[in-house]
Formats: structure tokens, C-alpha cells, sequence
């Protein structure tokens, strides 16, 4: 049985579902995504992702939360994993803030801390179109900066 695919729509009400579980609980969480989620969620360069890497905090919860979305919505428990941790710099920058919960809030990493997490996975096949997005994202803003830098002189 192939897992089903997640969308923008599909992820958005999955950490829907999620934050209502942290809120019944008084928890407030914390995930910062990358990988396949980010390049769907920020990007919009993927229509959807097989998963969503991410790290999250604190941990019991927000895993309690996802299993419970997870059920509700016929996904796999693995749709939101941390077994791409290994890639995570421990300073990723500052983000895109992708949900803005009281009990939740989902920030995708920086377009740059994703490249270099795309370049070091060195999976060329795969990641081939995310690293070309990426690096074109990165040229284009680097040139608007220069052209807004020009302008306040």
C-alpha cells in the first residue's frame, strides 16, 4: 500500500489538528520543518510530500498530537518524523513562519540552512529539483537585496 501524498491543504489541516490536541492538553509546541513539507508549504515548487521532516518540542506531546491527526486523517505515524534530525544545524536561522497557533507554531528553516541540508543529503536524483529551486531562490533574493541596498543610497 503506497502512503498517501500530503499537500498544502492536507498539511495545513493536519497541524490544524495538531494544535487543537496541544490546546485540549495546555501544551504549546514548537515544530520547525525543512525537506519535502518546506519546499510545498514556502516554495510551492512541489504540489506534495510523502512526509514531514521536521524537529519539535516538546517532543511526547507534539508526538501524541500528530498520532492523533494521523488518525483522524488515515495518514501514517510517520507523516510527521524527526529521522532527518542528523541533517539540522544546531543555529538554523531564522525561518518562515508557516502556522501561527496560541498552542502551535510550524516554522520551515531558511531557504539557506535547506540548501545546504539538500547539497549534504547528496541525493542528486532526488533532490535535483529542490536544490535548483532553492539556489534560483537564492540568487533572486540576493539581487533584491543589492537592488533595495541601491535604491537607500
Amino acid at each position: 500500500m503506497t502512503e498517501p501524498l500530503l499537500d498544502g491543504a492536507a498539511l495545513h489541516r493536519a497541524f490544524s489538528l495538531v494544535a487543537e490536541r496541544l490546546q485540549r492538553k495546555g501544551v504549546v509546541g514548537e515544530i520547525h520543518i525543512f525537506g519535502g513539507a518546506a519546499m510545498v508549504l514556502v516554495f510551492r515548487s512541489r504540489l506534495a510530500t510523502r512526509d514531514v521532516d521536521a524537529v519539535f518540542t516538546p517532543d511526547g506531546a507534539v508526538r501524541d498530537a500528530a498520532d492523533h491527526a494521523a488518525r483522524l486523517l488515515g495518514l501514517p505515524r510517520s507523516w510527521l518524523n524527526n529521522q532527518a534530525s542528523g541533517y539540522v544545524s544546531r543555529t538554523p536561522g531564522r525561518g518562515v513562519l508557516v502556522v501561527d497557533h496560541p498552542h502551535l507554531r510550524v516554522v520551515a528553516t531558511n531557504p539557506e540552512h535547506l540548501l545546504a541540508m539538500k547539497v549534504r543529503a547528496a541525493r542528486a536524483v532526488r533532490d535535483a529539483d529542490d536544490i535548483r529551486v532553492l539556489i534560483v531562490h537564492r540568487v533572486d533574493d540576493a539581487g533584491s537585496r543589492r537592488a533595495a541596498m541601491r535604491r537607500t543610497k
